[in-house]
């Protein structure tokens, strides 16, 4: 699907190279951030992946896991824009889809977890309602970690 001129999404499998490459350097970010503070959580099989184009080339990601398959719960995974690619509203259309792809799924509540120091990420969620909620495992004691959900319409 185009969005905007040379902007595209699809669907992707978690095996995609350019989930793959998207994902390794969203972690390569954080461990810059965070340093042995970032918690290290495997990509689960059950994600689904959306994957953003721009001109043809990956520039960001944004997965779906179902958490409890039948309790409408569902949770945000890397979601992840690269950096030359920022400031154009690439994460408002990753977050967008994301959000649509969970209604279709009858998800009907988002969560996410993101870190202390990614404050566009943080104003980014609550611009779009995202409101804060108790830290959830694995981040539970993550000191560098924030829990945020969304109820979805």
């Amino acid at each position: 699907m185009e969005l905007m001129e040379g902007v595209s999404l699809r669907h992707a499998d978690r095996t995609d190279p350019a989930i793959v490459a998207l994902a390794t350097a969203q972690q390569a970010e954080l461990a810059a951030i965070y340093g042995e503070d970032q918690p290290l959580v495997a990509l689960h099989p059950d994600i689904e992946f959306i994957l953003l184009t721009l001109d043809g080339t990956p520039v960001g990601c944004v997965g779906l896991q179902p958490i409890n398959l039948g309790t409408g719960l569902g949770e945000i995974k890397r979601m992840y824009v690269e950096p030359s690619s920022r400031g154009w509203g690439l994460s408002r259309l990753l977050l967008a889809e994301v959000e649509s792809h969970a209604r279709s799924q009858a998800i009907t509540t988002l969560r996410l977890e993101t870190g202390t120091q990614q404050h566009e990420a943080i104003a980014l969620y609550t611009h779009h309602g995202y409101q804060p909620t108790p830290k959830y495992p694995p981040f539970e004691n993550e000191p560098a970690s924030l829990c945020f959900t969304k109820q979805l319409d």
